[in-house]
Formats: structure tokens, sequence, C-alpha cells
């Protein structure tokens, strides 16, 4: 699997899949798949990342420490 390392607000990281696109409007995040369905909503503060809704089937991890979220999930083919 593909992915790439996107920048977020408060010295944040997500990594995902190539495909993924990220929407922000100030601490508040959606991230969107190739077939423009919502893959997950969250927002960030400086210490702590608040998961608004997600994809029934999402896998991911969150790191505190390295303030890292990474979707585990590949994209259907």
């Amino acid at each position: 699997m593909s992915t790439k390392s996107n920048k977020l607000q408060n010295g944040w990281t997500l990594i995902a899949h190539t495909s993924y696109q990220v929407f922000t409007n100030k601490n508040s995040y959606v991230i969107v798949d190739e077939d423009n369905d919502v893959v997950i909503r969250f927002n960030l503060q400086e210490n702590e990342i608040e998961i608004l809704g997600a994809n029934w089937n999402l896998n991911y991890k969150i790191n505190l420490g390295f303030k890292t979220l990474k979707i585990i999930n590949t994209p259907e083919e």
C-alpha cells in the first residue's frame, strides 16, 4: 500500500493511502476516498484528537507521542 504524509495543525501528521483527499476547516478535518465517500471526520487540538465519525470498517492507529493518525485501510479495488 502506498501512503503519503499530510501535515496537519498543531504538529499532527496524517498517514494514509495516496488516493485519499484531505479537507480542512481550521482544526476540523474530513478524509474522503476515491469514490467521494467520507472515510473519517475528526477535530484536532494540541494534545488530543476527537473522532466525530468514521466509516464502519475503518482501521486506524493514533500515536499521541508522535502526534500521528495512521489510516491502515487500503481502498477497495
